[in-house]
């Protein structure tokens, strides 16, 4: 056995209580515990992670799925939030399941939550900058979003899912949404209290938003909201977007 072959399975078996016994034989039982911990500390992390998932399927169930894809996927990082970015794309060909087709999406939701809590700090953006932009270089300004800022299209109701699934979100007058009720556009960002926010999001308000992740000049991300809504309000927009940190600078191209 190479150095390279021993490396790689004894990194397995800190992973992994079968192969702990296989490469250690009779003294496994210290290796073995140690991968059973390391499993059950990355399913925990998944727990955090995707609290909405956890919720919908029940703690059992969860740990079971999270188990299966940790086993799958070993930590890269010695920082456990950064775990389960294809936690989404695992539950969507996890056969237990496959009853339930919109948990991927709220799995994805999820994440993205992870990611705009642990997203660096950004300074709010100033409207008094923006006016002192002349009027011959307006045509060329562009809005950039927060790295806190994430968007997903699904054909389900992802963001009423994840409402309805917060504390304090729902009581008894008010029916959880049904998955089938139809597809939804969300937002998530983190606001000035870095509490993270998730909303659903108008078509014209997502063509906006879309256009100035890919840094397109304003001109262009108006011609695609107003493509979705001809009433589509920018000036009430972007003021609600700046304050909630959504948007926190702009661009001038040259």
């Amino acid at each position: 056995m190479t150095l390279a072959e021993l490396q790689a399975r004894f990194i397995a078996a800190t992973h992994d209580p079968v192969a702990a016994e296989a490469l250690f034989g009779a003294s496994a039982k210290g290796a073995s515990a140690y991968a059973n911990n390391t499993l059950f500390n990355r399913a925990d992390a998944l727990g955090e992670a995707y609290p909405v998932v956890q919720q919908l399927v029940g703690a059992d169930f969860f740990g079971g799925m999270a188990r299966a894809y940790a086993r799958r996927h070993p930590s890269r990082s010695g920082d456990m939030n950064a775990y389960g970015a294809e936690f989404a794309d695992f539950i969507a060909q996890f056969p237990p399941a496959a009853e339930l087709p919109y948990l991927a999406d709220c799995a994805r939701l999820d994440w993205l939550c992870q990611r705009a809590y642990y997203a660096p700090d950004q300074p709010a953006l100033k409207l008094d900058a923006l006016a002192s932009i002349p009027a011959e270089r307006q045509a060329s300004l562009g809005f950039r979003l927060a790295d806190a800022v994430g968007q997903l299209v699904s054909p389900w109701p992802v963001a009423s899912l994840w409402r309805a699934h917060q504390p304090l979100e729902h009581d008894a007058a008010n029916a959880f949404p049904s998955p089938d009720q139809g597809g939804e556009r969300a937002l998530v960002w983190r606001d000035a209290h870095n509490k993270v926010q998730v909303r659903r999001l108008l078509p014209a308000e997502h063509a906006f938003l879309a256009a100035c992740q890919l840094q397109l000049p304003l001109a262009e991300a108006l011609e695609r909201a107003l493509d979705e809504d001809m009433d589509f309000d920018f000036g009430l927009s972007l003021q609600r977007w700046v304050a909630d940190q959504v948007i926190v600078d702009f661009h001038l191209d040259t």
